[in-house]
């Protein structure tokens, strides 16, 4: 509100300014043409001529000083009255100069009117209806002065009363009607005013607190046109390069419209021109480019890296920007990030280590409990015993050899040349291999007789069916899956009976009909969430805390390179289906 008043002091001192230039200039050109008209001779009269204009100029200069005082004295309340002042001071000289020239048959009485203008462009629809209503009592008064005494036209009137009264009220209705006029018209004028000053005020706020907005943002904003100059930059694009030594003008005008005359390529040596123009087949951003979407690609800087991101304005036409480009300094988040890698890899060897300990440990304690008997003195060299020993030591040697190339091969565990040799491919039972696995459970379980009675294995796979595969493979799908289900039912404590885990087979037809053998292995364990099922092929995503993530991937790449699939599907305490496809 204070703010408001202040405004309209402002715009009082400005009007009542130019009023006080224009009052001597308006002045002079109707003294002289006054002169002109009335007198053939102005060469007589400059004398008069002169003293009007001087009394004019120093009269103005006097107003000018009183006007300037009162603004450094900061007495806003005054301007109003001091404009009402002046215009008083020029209704009496008005009045006083119509009186002397004729009264109302002089051609003078225009100034009344001008006045009248005068009062309404200062003060709006009080001025007009103030100085319409003193004109017209100011018009009376010189009707009875020039009836009653005797000034210019006093005996015309007095034997023509009607001519008085008819001139009378034409001038008193010609000064009431304008005034009334121009009282509308500035009623009008003042709510359009306010209308205007009051959008310049939102117009005002709109661009200082854009401004401020954009000079908030932690990130760097710059606008280019089609020319690659630079019209607009904020506060933290000055900031982040150390561009307020470069050019002041940067920080003076940043956050608003500017034409810097500076190129993007004058703050910025390394900045690549090729992406702006659209060809991101020559420049690697590192994503795939639509249009009108962001474009990422970084730069470096005096020793930083800049991650920008750049969009182009549809309508560019119609601003003064056709490029924006925003970034920020990425350089603390590239060292975190290959920090990271760092460890990252330090943290995936050492789960392929313990991975790898893990499943070198079985097959080592089965070939050195084979060499023990085979170097027992009690044992028949000829006997079935020793071959099924020479066997394991053999086919565990395999497993273990196995075993280092995945290691050695994990990254490439997908590529065809891995897991799918066709060299190694044998006919074997999958009855047999599942039996396998189940008989070295409870061998391993025979020391804790609780994990023996609490689970119940079923072995439901068609005896007679034969698998033509790498057998190695094979088994190392069904051992990981096995003893999936075997720690699922171990961890649920199940109520009123044992833990159950049952294999199945079918032959069926793919699409192409082809047969396939379906091989299912079901528990009544802990279940899996939606979460743990999207993700448990993704190699080193692991529930178990000594866990390494690794067995689900490696069977899902087996299979893949089999030509096989597995299909998982869980709830939480109630159990776990897996469904496995491979070619027969």
């Amino acid at each position: 509100m204070a703010g408001s008043i202040l405004d309209d002091y402002e715009k009082i001192y400005e009007k009542l300014k130019f009023i006080i230039i224009f009052r001597p200039l308006a002045s002079s050109v109707i003294i002289l043409a006054y002169i002109l008209t009335r007198f053939n001779n102005l060469y007589s009269y400059k004398n008069i001529v002169y003293f009007l204009v001087i009394t004019l100029i120093c009269l103005s200069f006097l107003y000018f000083g009183i006007l300037q005082y009162l603004k450094k004295r900061e007495n806003f309340q005054f301007l109003k009255y001091f404009g009402f002042i002046q215009l008083f001071i020029d209704f009496t000289i008005i009045s006083i100069i119509v009186l002397f020239n004729g009264g109302l048959n002089s051609k003078l009485i225009f100034l009344y009117y001008l006045l009248i203008l005068i009062g309404g462009f200062i003060f709006l629809r009080l001025g007009a209806l103030v100085f319409s209503i003193a004109s017209s009592i100011a018009i009376g008064l010189l009707a009875d002065l020039q009836y009653y005494f005797n000034f210019r036209y006093h005996f015309f009137f007095t034997a023509n009363p009607d001519k008085l009264l008819f001139l009378t009220s034409i001038n008193i209705l010609g000064v009431l009607i304008f005034g009334s006029l121009l009282h509308h018209f500035s009623g009008g004028m003042r709510i359009l005013s306010k209308k205007i000053v009051e959008r310049d005020e939102f117009i005002k706020n709109s661009q200082n607190f854009n401004r401020e907005l954009i000079n908030g943002f932690s990130q760097g904003v710059i606008v280019l046109d089609n020319n690659y100059a630079i019209v607009f930059i904020n506060k933290a694009a000055v900031q982040i390069l150390n561009l307020d030594n470069f050019n002041q003008a940067f920080l003076n005008k940043a956050g608003v419209l500017f034409n810097f005359n500076l190129d993007i390529r004058d703050i910025l040596d390394n900045f690549p021109l090729i992406v702006l123009n659209g060809d991101n087949e020559r420049y690697d951003t590192g994503y795939a480019n639509k249009h009108n979407e962001l474009k990422r690609f970084e730069v470096r800087h005096q020793g930083k890296i800049l991650g920008f991101a750049h969009t182009e304005f549809a309508n560019y036409k119609n601003f003064p920007g056709k490029f924006m480009l925003l970034f920020r300094d990425i350089t603390f988040m590239k060292q975190v990030e290959m920090e990271s890698k760092i460890n990252e890899g330090l943290m995936t060897a050492g789960k392929f280590a313990g991975w790898l300990a893990h499943e070198v440990r079985n097959p080592l304690f089965a070939i050195n409990t084979s060499v023990d008997i085979l170097n027992s003195q009690t044992l028949d060299y000829n006997g079935g015993d020793y071959k099924k020993l020479i066997s394991i030591i053999k086919t565990e040697s395999l497993r273990l050899n196995n075993l280092v190339n995945d290691f050695l091969g994990f990254a490439k565990i997908k590529s065809k040349n891995i897991g799918c040799n066709k060299g190694n491919y044998e006919n074997f039972n999958l009855f047999a291999m599942v039996n396998d696995l189940i008989s070295r459970f409870y061998d391993s379980s025979k020391n804790n007789a609780g994990d023996k009675m609490r689970i119940s294995i079923y072995n439901r796979i068609n005896p007679d069916i034969v698998v033509f595969s790498e057998k190695y493979r094979i088994h190392q799908i069904f051992a990981n899956i096995f003893q999936n289900a075997v720690q699922s039912v171990q961890k649920k404590e199940i109520k009123n009976g044992a833990g159950i885990i049952r294999f199945g087979s079918k032959i069926i037809e793919n699409r192409d009909g082809r047969k396939q053998l379906l091989v299912c292995l079901s528990d009544n364990g802990e279940g899996m969430d939606d979460f743990t099922l999207k993700n448990i092929f993704k190699p080193l995503f692991t529930t178990k805390e000594d866990g390494y993530g690794l067995g689900l991937s490696i069977v899902y790449s087996i299979l893949e390179n089999l030509n096989g699939e597995i299909k998982v599907l869980s709830k939480i305490n109630k159990g776990t289906l897996i469904k496995i496809t491979i070619p027969v």
